[in-house]
């Protein structure tokens, strides 16, 4: 017996790839020498642009603390203002009052010293700060960036100060802001950026600040930088293998340093150190062959999107929604099957409208059935109340208490009776006596009917005729009455009065009689059970109104709609047949 022995199985066989995953291997090599090219090329171009643009950055960063320093100058100057405005001479009954509001506006404001010291002894009249701090402040104008020692810790100051007179007397106004370790808080989070300021004071430059340290920085300025930073003038560079910084001087209006500004970036765990042309050239030509299996990947969904969307069409179906359809889009057999399923999909969407009107009407039938047994059981007792009551309510002996109570037992009895009235029409409706008609009349006599109604409460009702010599194959009684449930329900919405809009259209055999009011609308929760029997959003409604409405068209093989939003008003739609089987024959037979 020769046993044949079947191939190993090679799981990296290209031939037993899908096709998604060889279109996406197509794209992949067809872009890789192309890509390798252009990663080259832009790698080096790239390299050197950035290379040349980490300086002016560096300066530009370096403007950041500058531009704080400046804010809070700004700030002190037009809080001076204020504080000038409403100071008081120290010997004035004013002068505690007024130093207690300085004191909550500058803690208010984030002002840490604001001091008044007079100008001929420099005697301390007034501070929000201890007088040892005030003591350690260079009072001249051109100080601007100061340090002081503030519980044995070296802080930065920008103070400013303004001259004032009170009584003659000459003061000076100090206002000064820390630069504590709040400053510059905007930018603390960036690793590999550190930004510092230093000061001077007498034994050289302390750092007042600094967003981070580097390892194998200096935690003073080097004394060959300040050298080099005090005769040009000019912001000194400091580049190591670890990180590119710039020193940058800040002179007062004497030309004598006062601070020095540094802007650094690690290069090991910055763009700076990353930026170059290998990693440059690394990354363009990963992110190419990314783009290139990305695009594959677009294209091969693209060709089996046709499938996708037919599975999500039979899920739709599955769980009741018969109104999806799948996009057809070419003449291939993908698109032959996509047509297939839109038409199987509608034709399953009739059979369960038709399903639905089958259980509606076997519902109803049954409702009849047990209404016409209960109106007989009901009724012959009502009559029987209702007419003893009557007879009594005749006797001349009776007290007009009791007369009373007597007319509210008919009145009862008699609203039951048309209650059980409306029940019985709606469970068991007369079937139209259909006439064909022109709908232009009917919709007139209705609204002249309603006329005096909605007069009273103040609603603008008018008719708009978009199909003039439009036709009903309708009862005009029963359209009448559909037609009337509704205007009713339009003027109860508008209690405060509105407008009312009754539209005639045709369409596709059917005449559109719509009526639109501008009331307070309803919930979307209830449209889809607002032609339900016994639902209804009135406090005293039975719920029948809109449910007699939908038996009428569902008779005259019509149909209804509703569109609303909550407080937008609501438009109620009629679509009933323009002309009978019959007419319609007849015309084709003439035009024959």
């Amino acid at each position: 017996m020769i046993t044949k022995t079947r191939p190993k199985a090679r799981p990296f066989a290209i031939s037993r790839w899908s096709v998604q995953r060889k279109l996406v291997l197509a794209f992949w090599l067809v872009s890789v020498i192309p890509t390798m090219i252009a990663a080259e090329l832009a790698a080096t171009t790239l390299s050197q642009i950035f290379d040349s643009n980490v300086r002016i950055w560096l300066q530009e960063s370096t403007k950041i603390v500058k531009d704080e320093v400046g804010n809070i100058l700004h700030d002190n100057a037009r809080m001076a203002k204020l504080f000038m405005r409403y100071t008081s001479p120290p010997s004035s009954k004013q002068a505690a009052r007024h130093d207690r509001l300085t004191a909550d506006i500058a803690s208010a404001t984030d002002i840490d010293v604001v001091a008044l010291v007079r100008a001929s002894d420099h005697k301390i009249v007034f501070s929000t700060a201890s007088d040892d701090v005030v003591k350690q402040i260079n009072l001249t104008s051109n100080a601007v960036l100061q340090t002081v020692q503030v519980a044995g810790v070296t802080t930065g100051l920008v103070v400013s100060t303004f001259e004032t007179t009170q009584e003659g007397e000459d003061y000076l106004l100090l206002v000064a802001t820390y630069l504590d370790s709040s400053f510059l808080t905007s930018v603390a989070d960036v690793h590999s950026l550190d930004l510092r300021l230093y000061l001077a004071n007498p034994s050289g430059f302390s750092e007042i600040f600094s967003t981070q340290r580097f390892d194998d920085h200096p935690s003073r300025i080097p004394k060959s930088v300040e050298t080099a930073m005090r005769a040009t003038k000019q912001p000194s560079e400091q580049f190591t293998n670890n990180y590119s910084g710039l020193y940058w001087p800040i002179f007062n209006d004497a030309g004598d340093l006062q601070g020095v500004i540094f802007s650094g970036l690690l290069r090991h765990t910055s763009l700076v150190g990353l930026v170059n042309q290998s990693n440059l050239f690394l990354l363009i030509f990963l992110l190419s062959s990314a783009l290139s299996l990305g695009a594959g990947v677009l294209v091969s969904r693209r060709l089996t999107k046709p499938l996708r969307d037919l599975s999500q069409g039979v899920n739709a179906v599955i769980s009741g929604n018969y109104e999806h359809r799948v996009l057809v889009s070419g003449g291939d057999e993908l698109a032959q099957l996509s047509s297939t399923f839109n038409h199987m999909t509608e034709r399953l969407g009739e059979l369960h409208h038709l399903e639905a009107q089958l259980r509606r009407r076997d519902r109803l039938h049954a409702l009849g059935e047990v209404a016409m047994g209960l109106a007989h059981e009901i009724r012959n007792p009502l009559g029987i109340i209702k007419t003893a009551t009557q007879l009594l309510h005749r006797r001349a002996d009776l007290a007009e208490t009791d007369k009373r109570h007597l007319e509210y037992v008919i009145s009862e009895v008699s609203r039951i009776n048309d209650l059980i009235t409306e029940f019985l029409d709606f469970a068991k409706p007369n079937p139209p006596l259909r006439v064909l008609q022109a709908a232009r009349p009917v919709v007139e006599e209705i609204l002249g009917f309603c006329g005096p109604e909605l007069a009273t409460h103040n609603i603008d009702a008018h008719i708009i005729d978009q199909a003039p010599g439009a036709t009903l194959y309708a009862d005009a009684k029963q359209v009448k009455q559909a037609c009337l449930n509704l205007i009713l329900n339009a003027v109860d919405a508008m209690p405060e009065g509105g407008r009312l809009t009754l539209g005639i259209a045709s369409t596709g055999g059917y005449t559109v009689i719509s009526i639109a009011d501008t009331g307070q609308g309803i919930p979307a929760d209830m449209i889809e059970r607002i032609f339900t029997p016994f639902v209804t959003t009135k406090a005293s409604g039975t719920g029948l109104g809109l449910a007699k409405v939908y038996s009428i068209m569902e008779s005259h093989d019509g149909s209804i709609e509703c569109a609303s939003e909550k407080d937008a008003g609501a438009t109620f739609t009629l679509y009933i047949p323009a002309q009978g089987e019959d007419d319609g024959d007849d015309e084709e037979g003439h035009d024959a």
